[in-house]
């Protein structure tokens, strides 16, 4: 006998009345596989019905003939959504390696979502990022938008939170239907926005249906667009938030090897580079870039060497002698110190002879 439970009829069922097509496809992919040994040419019938629906091929396959026109404002008439198609990085992400390996892990389950639903598996549609701001939460949205080959739509939900609820409910589900209806990576940025606000005693009633509406996004979300959303303050989401993303990853201030590597990419010298790290632990790398881009301003308007200016720009003016004799006890020479900070080699020897510290 067939061996087809009861329970998978009802959610076939079901998901045929809500209008859920990719949760159809995948049931009736294992109704098929399950049909093939006892009832071969019904399974064949089946399997022909679902290549001769040209609708689903085409949304899956990413045709976007029928896209409607991008979501405004009623009243202002501005747009609601930054568009960026094709997505080209033009930095290479600096991740640690539990990070890469989700983003990774999570852009092939896209490229192989055919072999996933085949196995009665739908691949993961919804990701949530948390950690500090600085940290690449927004890059790696950008990210997998290029490794997907896929538009990018970004909404910072901040920007369109209005004393009028209402007219914010409306543009948010005007957004959501948009990314809904073709193939694309829709980012809700500053996600934590409306948990923030979850207290106003103004009109807590409808921002909680505006909570309500969001929860219920990301639970019916299609598999043929991906939902990214990006928060600074974790703490602050509703506990049933976090359950309803696929995938959740936690970003954090960078380690200091990957600082070290990060101003190896800005051209500081090894030896200065590893020195300095260090002390930007805890700093995120939109701090970091900020100030070694200050530094190379000073070192144009003062005409001072480069790599003299991050050096008074990373510690805040702290005395130049103290950082010398710190680089010799860490194992520099006088020389690499005078090539990295560009400060005569007499001078350096001054200094630490100075502290009756020895030459390596």
């Amino acid at each position: 006998m067939i061996n087809i439970t009861k329970d998978l009829f009802v959610e076939v069922m079901n998901d045929a009345l809500q209008g859920k097509r990719e949760n159809l496809e995948m049931r009736l992919r294992i109704i098929i596989k399950k049909l093939k040994k006892d009832s071969p040419e019904l399974a064949s019938e089946l399997s022909d019905a679902l290549l001769r629906n040209a609708d689903s091929v085409n949304i899956i396959r990413g045709a976007t003939a029928n896209r409607q026109p991008a979501p405004v404002d009623a009243d202002t008439r501005q747009k609601l959504l930054v568009e960026t198609y094709p997505v080209k990085l033009t930095v290479t992400p600096l991740w640690p390696q539990h990070i890469s390996t989700s983003l990774n892990r999570f852009a092939t389950e896209w490229d192989k979502r055919d072999q996933l639903i085949e196995k009665g598996l739908l691949p993961s549609k919804s990701l949530l990022m948390d950690g500090p701001p600085g940290v690449g939460k927004t890059l790696a949205a950008k990210w997998l938008a290029e490794k997907m080959n896929l538009p990018l739509l970004t909404l910072d939900l901040a920007s369109v939170m209005s004393s009028f609820l209402g007219k914010t409910g409306s543009n948010i589900r005007a957004v959501l239907d948009y990314a809904r209806a073709f193939p694309c990576v829709l980012l809700l940025d500053e996600f934590d926005s409306i948990a923030k606000k979850r207290d106003d005693s103004s009109d807590v009633g409808e921002l909680k249906r505006l909570v309500t509406v969001l929860l219920q996004a990301i639970d019916e979300w299609p598999a043929t667009s991906i939902l990214v959303a990006a928060t600074n303050h974790g703490e602050l989401l509703d506990p049933a938030v976090w359950r309803r993303f696929d995938r959740v990853i936690s970003f954090d201030y960078p380690s200091q090897d990957l600082i070290k590597e990060f101003l190896l990419r800005k051209d500081l010298p090894p030896g200065l580079a590893m020195y300095i790290s260090e002390n930007l632990v805890g700093k995120s790398f939109a701090v970091i870039e900020r100030s070694i881009n200050q530094a190379k301003r000073n070192s144009v308007l003062e005409n001072i060497p480069v790599n003299k200016a991050v050096m008074e720009e990373v510690f805040e003016g702290k005395p130049i002698a103290d950082l010398i004799r710190s680089m010799n006890e860490k194992g520099l020479s006088q020389r690499q110190i005078s090539a990295e900070l560009a400060i005569s080699r007499p001078l350096i020897k001054k200094i630490i002879d100075a502290e009756g510290l020895s030459d390596e």
